[in-house]
């Protein structure tokens, strides 16, 4: 049996309470009992001392009226007066036969025995109890116990006066054997008369005592209740080995010193012992069946208690399975476990219902009521396992970011919910999911011998459904998708490579700006390709390994003819890949939210560059190119400030570029950053200027210091009449609105000397320098100086 067990536990208290409780009565009874029995027995004791004693005292008297009556007679006066020895010794036996006495002498007045009726006390001899004679010779009657022979006598000593004292008369009764039973009987104790000061059995007072006689039967008993303590002490509570047999006292019956005499009373406790074991023994006997009785109802209880138990863990174990099955109440049980037993049930029910529902939502999206991505590529891998020919559609609506935004979330809701009921029609026994909040995956089942023209039309279907404006909540709101298909078991083999090529088409349909694309073979491995690098991206940036660089290319000062500027350039030297283009990785980062983490390690890099150079005087400002998701961030400034002040920087030392395609992004939110960034002393260029969406009207309120002109105007300006008519209307716009001006893609003389006629601030371009690493740049400068300097001297020499 386990003791950790509930039933056992219930069973060990109910069984110890019982029995500690039932030991505690027991022993509180025995003990009761027992000193009950204890002090009745000192009592009874107590007063058969007393009987003993008014017994004796009685024999006395009874002892000394006969001696009386005998002394008294004038014949036996006469007698003893005449010395007639025949008639003293007739008259003695006579009176003695008539009292009963055991003994009947004469002594006369010198102390000799002249008559005697039995041979303890041998006529002719000296009475040896001289003091007691002479109390007598003195007129009085001695009365105490003695020891005269082979016997202990109750003797009295009456002096015989006529009228002066002519002899003793001494009458005593033996105490034998018969007189200390008959004394034992009257009394209910046990009696030995004992001599002390002999040789004998040893008291446990240690003194020599001789048993003249005993109501006991055997030395052995007599030498035990000898032994024995005055009261009853012991009556052995456990056994009998210990119990005390005998309570004895002692008592000196003799008042004189010669031979001293004592009885000892002694009361037999062995009725009270055994009474007192027969009731130990019941209590015991009562005290078990009680156990018993306690042990089996606590173990009638605990299984009443613990069974329901046990099926209740069982059932919650079932339910943490997510096995719920109905519960029966059990047979028997009390209350507490009926209740118990019902709110499980309820609770079992309860959580039967909302599992269902959670793995109903769990399955689905709770606004259309469809599957959802986890739902849709269980069914993708059943509709995969049985090999059934179906297109997979990726359906993604065009601009709900803006309609939930404008409209509100109901009428966005709204909207999804007409969507999703005009692609259910599509479906034709198919599955629809809703897999992300303005997308959905569509599957449709086609004919093994459906081809791409045959999933096209379907998806033509997909796109002419969607033609009609939905109307919510009486606002008609018209509904733009686009769609990205494939075909299996045509273009995907597994249900993950499906959702992986849709998504691709969808993609590739988004990024061309294409209403519907279908898959087509090796664009997989472009994907791949990205997570590729997107992973790698991740590594060179955390492990700072030496892939990533920064590269500069300078700008040039028309004005001053001086390179006092440069462009911070990022690349990468992939160990195994080699070189990766910055327009590949840049936007993969950025479509992916990594962009800002690379946008933190250009600018810790290019700020300890700068500081080095600071320290080796050269006084070169670079321009650091961030991105829409860095400028709408949170704690830019703040980055850069702290980056600045550790190393001794100051805002003019860099300045930051931003595309104008990315400030149209979040216009309101890129104004007040870029704002901000201008408050604390930074630069602002506005990069790829002419190839974006701003308009003329913004351009004056947009909080920048220098716009940079997209080489596509500059590569050919020298020959194309149309670039430069753009390049001087945006150069006398730039001057007008006092803004610096640097022309992009500058590659040879001529299209730097129309650019500094026109009034251009900067050119930088292959015809200036190429991008260079960080450890050249000190060394090109000084070339360039040099080179500046001699020119100049050459043009002045020929001047």
């Amino acid at each position: 049996m386990r003791l950790n067990t509930f039933r056992s536990q219930i069973l060990l208290l109910t069984a110890g309470l019982t029995a500690l409780t039932s030991l505690s009565i027991l022993t509180l009874v025995l003990y009761s009992a027992g000193e009950t029995i204890r002090s009745k027995v000192n009592n009874d004791l107590s007063a058969a001392v007393e009987v003993f004693k008014n017994t004796v005292a009685m024999r006395q008297q009874q002892l000394l009226t006969s001696a009386e009556i005998l002394v008294s007679d004038f014949g036996f006066k006469q007698a003893l007066a005449s010395q007639d020895k025949a008639t003293v010794a007739s008259m003695l036996e006579n009176h003695g036969s008539r009292i009963r006495s055991d003994l009947m002498f004469l002594v006369d007045v010198s102390g000799q025995v002249t008559a005697s009726t039995d041979s303890d006390v041998r006529e002719g001899e000296q009475f040896s109890y001289a003091p007691a004679l002479a109390q007598s010779l003195k007129g009085e009657v001695s009365a105490d116990f003695f020891v005269l022979g082979n016997h202990i006598y109750q003797l009295l000593l009456i002096p015989v006066q006529a009228p002066r004292v002519i002899a003793i008369a001494g009458v005593g009764f033996r105490m034998d054997e018969s007189l200390a039973q008959q004394l034992a009987r009257s009394s209910g104790i046990e009696v030995t008369f004992v001599e002390q000061q002999s040789l004998g059995m040893r008291s446990p007072r240690g003194v020599s005592n001789l048993v003249y006689s005993s109501s006991l039967s055997g030395d052995e008993q007599i030498l035990q209740a000898m032994s024995s303590p005055g009261y009853a002490q012991a009556l052995g509570y456990w056994g009998n080995d210990a119990a005390q047999r005998f309570a004895s006292q002692w008592l000196t019956i003799s008042r004189h010193d010669t031979v001293p005499v004592s009885v000892v009373l002694s009361a037999d406790l062995r009725s009270s012992s055994e009474g007192y074991v027969r009731l130990r023994n019941r209590i015991l006997q009562l005290a078990l069946i009680i156990v018993l009785l306690a042990v089996a109802g606590s173990t009638l209880m605990a299984r009443r208690l613990t069974v329901p138990l046990k099926r209740l863990v069982r059932d919650a174990r079932a339910i943490a399975r997510g096995e719920y099955h109905s519960i029966d109440p059990p047979r028997r049980a009390n209350n507490e476990i009926q209740t118990l037993v019902s709110a499980f049930r309820t609770m079992n029910n309860d959580l039967a219902g909302r599992e269902q529902k959670i793995r109903y939502q769990a399955l689905h999206d709770s606004l259309t009521g469809l599957l959802n991505r986890v739902s849709m590529l269980s069914e993708l891998e059943q509709r995969v396992e049985t090999g059934e020919s179906f297109m997979l559609a990726d359906v993604n609506i065009r601009g709900f970011k803006n309609i939930n935004d404008s409209l509100g979330p109901d009428v966005g809701d709204g909207c999804l919910t007409r969507v999703a009921q005009r692609l259910a029609a599509l479906s034709q026994q198919g599955a629809l999911a809703r897999v992300a909040g303005d997308e959905f995956v569509l599957l449709i089942p086609c004919p093994d011998t459906a081809t791409n023209l045959w999933a096209e039309a379907h998806g033509w279907k997909i796109l002419h459904s969607m033609a009609t404006p939905v109307n919510v909540n009486g606002i008609s709101v018209n509904i733009d998708v686009r769609v990205g298909l494939v075909l299996f078991p045509a273009q995907a083999s597994t249900a993950a490579q499906l959702i992986r090529r849709t998504n691709i088409a969808l993609e590739h349909a988004r990024s061309h700006k294409l209403s519907l694309f279908l898959y087509e073979d090796g664009m997989d491995q472009q994907h791949l390709q990205k997570l590729h690098i997107l992973k790698s991206l991740k590594q060179a940036l955390n492990d700072n390994d030496g892939q990533l660089q920064m590269y500069y290319q300078p700008q040039k000062n028309l004005l001053t003819g001086n390179v006092d500027k440069a462009e911070a350039l990022i690349r990468w030297f992939h160990p195994q890949d080699g070189f990766i283009p910055p327009d590949v990785f840049i936007e993969l980062a950025e479509q992916t939210g990594l962009i800002c983490q690379l946008t933190d390690w250009v600018i810790a890099q290019v700020l300890e560059h700068v500081a080095v150079w600071r320290r080796n005087n050269i006084d070169l400002q670079v321009s650091i190119n961030i991105s829409a998701q860095d400028i709408c961030r949170d704690g830019l400034t703040t980055l850069i400030e702290h980056k600045l002040q550790d190393l001794q920087l100051r805002p003019a030392d860099i300045c930051l570029e931003i595309t104008e395609r990315d400030m149209m992004l979040d216009e309101e939110k890129s104004l007040q950053q870029l704002q901000l960034l201008r408050e604390h002393g930074f630069s602002i260029s506005m990069d790829d200027y002419g190839i974006g969406y701003s308009a003329l009207s913004k351009l004056a309120r947009m909080p920048v210091d220098e716009i940079k002109i997209d080489k596509c105007f500059i590569l050919n300006l020298a020959e194309t009449h149309d670039d430069q008519i753009i390049v001087r209307s945006t150069l006398n716009m730039a001057c007008e609105l006092g803004l610096r001006v640097t022309a992009e893609g500058v590659e040879n003389q001529a299209s730097e000397t129309w650019l500094q006629a026109a009034g251009c601030n900067y050119i930088q371009g292959y015809f200036l320098c190429r991008p260079m690493a960080f450890e050249s740049i000190a060394g090109w400068l000084a070339d360039f100086r040099q080179h500046s300097d001699t020119a100049e001297r050459q043009q002045e020499i020929q001047s």
